[in-house]
């Protein structure tokens, strides 16, 4: 089916789009399939994600689900990871161009009294993967945040916090959203949510690791990025079914040992600076 859109055959309609594992990726996939109805709204499509993605109903403009009766089918799980920003990568397999990582949701109405302004913080990825803040600046940045903020992840952690530090670890995205929708921006390693609030327009800092930035941010514009000084990082890249080099086995991995709680304080204090 890539060749054919390559060559410029038109996807024939019914047309289901499937990407199924990652947030990130999904908020990738849909960047992508926005353009695409952008500049072929007479096609029918639909999007499927997991059955456990409730928040995919929040997407106003395409279809959720299954298509049973869909002529084209589109497997965004085998995009190729490493040489291009991935909502392009993505978009290239739909025969498009995006230009935007952002896309219309619906922001569910929710109370979730934390005192504005805050930033959302999101230091672990992939639950505890390599491409998280090391735990040590993780835990000394909640016990004495320069900003306020609303620390977030899937896992429902008990960590002791500062007084301008709100635990909201595990809860849903769709009682999530409402924080993401209502904060000043997101903080975070390269993880899914910092990607779904800079699909939503929120300013964010991510830290980078093993994956270089610009196979992220080509289709972004309030992402400021903060990728690793030592040399593999460079050559790395995302892995899948693949190992890297060190093989993440230092306590913590090269690409992220510089991400102290003083380094982090600074960029955090700087993207402050750059918002005012």
């Amino acid at each position: 089916m890539q060749a054919l859109v390559r060559q410029g055959q038109p996807l024939v309609p019914p047309l289901q789009v499937v990407r199924r594992p990652g947030l990130g990726d999904k908020v990738f996939a849909l960047a992508a399939l926005h353009q695409f109805v952008q500049e072929n709204p007479e096609v029918d499509v639909t999007f499927s994600g997991l059955d456990t993605d409730e928040w995919l109903e929040l997407v106003p403009w395409v279809k959720i689900g299954v298509n049973d009766d869909c002529n084209t089918v589109a497997n965004l799980d085998n995009t190729p990871p490493n040489g291009e920003d991935r909502v392009l990568a993505m978009g290239r397999i739909l025969g498009v161009t995006p230009t935007t990582i952002e896309f219309p949701i619906n922001i569910p109405k929710r109370k979730h009294n934390i005192k504005k302004p805050y930033y959302v913080f999101v230091p672990f990825a992939a639950r505890c993967g390599p491409r998280s803040l090391p735990i040590g600046t993780i835990l000394s940045i909640l016990q004495n945040s320069p900003l306020p903020l609303a620390f977030t992840d899937v896992t429902k952690y008990d960590m002791v916090v500062g007084h301008n530090v709100t635990n909201c670890t595990g809860i849903d995205l769709v009682e999530l959203l409402p924080i993401l929708a209502d904060c000043e921006g997101v903080i975070g390693a390269d993880t899914g949510l910092p990607w779904l609030g800079a699909a939503l327009g929120k300013p964010c800092l991510i830290m980078f690791s093993h994956i270089n930035p610009a196979e992220r941010t080509a289709t972004t514009r309030n992402v400021l990025s903060v990728r690793p000084g030592c040399l593999c990082s460079r050559s790395c890249g995302d892995h899948i079914g693949t190992r890297p080099e060190c093989s993440w086995k230092d306590a913590v991995p090269k690409c992220t040992a510089h991400l102290t709680p003083p380094f982090v304080r600074f960029q955090m204090r700087e993207f402050e600076r750059l918002l005012q």
